[in-house]
């Protein structure tokens, strides 16, 4: 899988996946058995997912990445054609 997310794009979305899990689970009252709350916080696995492994399914499609010349030269051009 191509590392098309960059640093600072990973930490923005770590931040937002915790922002939901609290919005979800405290604010929505999740943890108390509420449907929104619970699934509030189940979105926030989708921030976490990309945060983790670098690469953003929806960059792929668009063909555009997040990553700085310095992240490009350690992980190669995430647009370019060779499977990995």
């Amino acid at each position: 899988m191509k590392k098309n997310v960059g640093k600072i794009d990973r930490t923005l979305r770590f931040f937002f996946g915790l922002f939901l899990v609290w919005l979800g689970l405290f604010v929505l009252n999740g943890k108390e058995g509420e449907i929104i709350g619970i699934l509030v916080a189940m979105i926030s696995l989708l921030p976490f997912y990309i945060a983790f492994t670098r690469s953003c399914f929806v960059f792929r499609w668009f063909k555009i990445h997040s990553l700085s010349k310095k992240e490009c030269e350690i992980y190669g051009q995430p647009n370019s054609e060779t499977k990995e």
